[in-house]
Formats: C-alpha cells, sequence, structure tokens
C-alpha cells in the first residue's frame, strides 16, 4: 500500500515526516481535503495571521502529487484589496 506525505506551510513548513498509507492516489485526494479542512477549523486565526494554507502531498519519493492552496483576500469593504499572502496585511 503506497504511503503519502501531507506536508502544511502557513509561513512556518510543517512536514509529514511519517505519511499514511492509503490505497491509492484518489484516497490521498480525499484525505487531503478533510485535513485541509481541519487544519483550518482548529486554527482559524492562524490562516488569517498568515493569509492562507498550502498542504502539499508527496509520495514516499518526496515527489510532489498535488497541492491544496487555502488562500485568503480582504475586500475594500474590510479595510484592505490585497492578498494576504506574501506578507501583506490589511
Amino acid at each position: 500500500m503506497p504511503r503519502f506525505h501531507f506536508h502544511a506551510e502557513d509561513g512556518g513548513g510543517y512536514p509529514d515526516e511519517e505519511g499514511v498509507e492509503l490505497a491509492g492516489l484518489s484516497d490521498a485526494r480525499r484525505q487531503a481535503v478533510r485535513m485541509l479542512g481541519e487544519l483550518l477549523r482548529e486554527q482559524p486565526d492562524r490562516f488569517w495571521e498568515a493569509g492562507g494554507l498550502v498542504l502539499t502531498v508527496t509520495d514516499d519519493r518526496g515527489l510532489v502529487l498535488f497541492v491544496l492552496d487555502a488562500s485568503a483576500t480582504l475586500a475594500p469593504a474590510a479595510g484592505g484589496s490585497q492578498h494576504l499572502r506574501g506578507g501583506m496585511d490589511s
């Protein structure tokens, strides 16, 4: 059974050294969406402070299989119009 690694990045890197054994790529895609949702739910303030969250999924060799990218943009009505990723704050 293949092993997938789910690496999180929100301005700081959180490598997944252990990984998870899953049946295949479709299971890894479902797991990544669940993990991204859990991270957003558990630390919403951190998401807004960082301006986004990236989850990179690799195989055991380190080959990037896909990336999920959640980002935030403040509209002018909320005091900004800039994409927050990359250190831009309102």
